[in-house]
């Protein structure tokens, strides 16, 4: 649960009477922590609290509250939320999820909310040595994953406190306010649908010129269509403009392995482990994986693939790799046969590339923590599940172990060139690996 604790005050310098209004002692908790700990002036006492007003903070939330809920993170690591504002795209994330867009003046935390798979992250970073506010500075760091109906209430929560707090007023920033939140309230289950479709894609589901008359018709007549991993893994990659041209290329994926076969019974293979991160999850796997399929020779070179996913319970021909291309950064499509056996559709990125996209497949299918998949996508995006496959293909095809013992102290690049092509690998995804791993300095002199 995330909670904004208010304890109004009185504000007898404040002469905006809404901000007088709403003028409280702020403490923010997510996942039984407190995210309000800060310093405080010259003496640096340490406080739980902060003051200001409540209202900038509860209108921000309702601007932005279906991307809060719905819309996942676009960068491949944590970063403070000014070094992510660098770019004006990545800017525009930061000013819909960060609560240091809904300062206006007051002090808050560098508190951001963000979809991830069927969670809403909450995540707060220390303010670094320039604090906005010369007398105050954040101290606290964490992060937590909240079911979303959690996540909702207590945002819904906050919101509703400063409605009643404003009970009687009419000014126009309180009337639009409360009509704004009563829209929200009010969603029917396809607004609310097309709302959170709209989110994921990044795009305001009240703004007619992101959401136009085309997108909405294609989300509620082709997304709509789609299994729910399936599409949410296809909504967290998609590009807006071309969603209807995407989606096409779903339907012709699984076209091109309706003929694949049925599989034969499959080795029963498991994970149950879970590592906590999405990295250390996703090696865990394909370790577990390795040992299974070869428990004496667990390091080397992976072979076929095909025969592997053979073995593993896959369709006659397991996986096809086909020159249609996407328009949105969808790599793979994990899909079925008509025997309803498990078949990759591989979008071609050369014969290393096109192994590391079937490898990531592989964790989809077997290892999600969701249990077994039967339609799931391939993608760029940053959401757990896809890092964690990214962590399974780099693992299993090229496991620490092994380079490490070709290594020494230091790799230069023809080195990482020799190592992937014994793997199979890309030399990208090798240097990934050893750097991940810290198994030696990579020379680029």
């Amino acid at each position: 649960m995330i909670r904004f604790r208010m304890e109004w005050q009185d504000a007898p310098g404040v002469r905006d009477t809404v901000l007088a209004r709403t003028w409280c002692r702020l403490v923010i908790e997510a996942g039984g922590r407190l995210v309000t700990e800060a310093v405080h002036g010259p003496s640096q006492s340490l406080r739980g609290g902060v003051y200001g007003s409540a209202f900038p903070l509860c209108q921000w939330i309702v601007e932005n509250w279906w991307f809060l809920l719905n819309e996942s993170y676009r960068f491949p690591a944590r970063y403070a939320s000014p070094d992510l504002a660098r770019t004006p795209r990545d800017r525009e994330w930061v000013q819909r999820h960060s609560l240091l867009a809904a300062q206006e003046g007051n002090a808050l935390p560098d508190l951001t909310l963000h979809r991830d798979e069927q969670k809403v992250v909450v995540r707060w970073m220390p303010d670094g040595t320039s604090s906005m506010h010369p007398f105050l500075r954040f101290t606290g760091e964490g992060e937590t994953h909240l079911e979303v109906a959690d996540a909702e209430r207590g945002l819904a929560e906050a919101v509703q406190a400063v409605v009643d707090r404003l009970y009687g007023m009419e000014e126009p920033e309180v009337r639009d306010f409360r009509k704004d939140w009563a829209a929200i309230s009010g969603t029917t289950e396809e607004e609310r649908r097309l709302c959170e479709w709209s989110a994921r894609l990044g795009i305001d589901p009240f703004d007619p010129d992101e959401l136009t008359d085309d997108l909405e018709v294609a989300l509620l007549e082709s997304v709509a269509d789609l299994d729910a991993p399936l599409r949410d893994d296809f909504l967290d990659a998609a590009h807006p403009q071309t969603v209807r041209r995407d989606v096409d290329w779903l339907r012709q994926a699984e076209t091109l392995a309706a003929d694949a076969g049925r599989g034969r019974t499959p080795e029963n293979v498991s994970c149950d482990i879970d590592a906590g991160t999405a990295h250390k999850h996703g090696y865990a796997c394909a370790t577990a994986l390795r040992q299974h399929l070869s428990p004496t020779n667990g390091h080397g070179p992976i072979g076929d693939l095909d025969e592997i996913l053979n073995r593993l319970g896959w369709a006659h021909c397991p996986s096809r790799t086909t020159n249609l291309e996407p328009e949105s950064p969808l790599e793979a499509a994990l899909t079925r046969s008509d025997e309803g056996a498990p078949v990759a559709i591989i979008g071609d990125a050369g014969q290393a590339g096109n192994r590391f996209r079937l490898a990531r497949t592989v964790y989809l299918r077997h290892f999600t923590l969701s249990g077994q998949a039967h339609r799931r996508l391939v993608t760029e995006a940053h959401t757990w599940e896809q890092r964690a496959s990214r962590a399974f293909a780099a693992e299993f095809l090229a496991p620490a172990a092994g380079l490490s013992k070709h290594l020494g102290g230091r790799a230069s690049p023809s080195e990482i060139d020799e190592l992937a092509d014994h793997y199979g690998i890309s030399s990208q995804a090798v240097g990934h690996q050893i750097g991940n791993h810290r198994l030696a300095w990579i020379n680029y002199s």
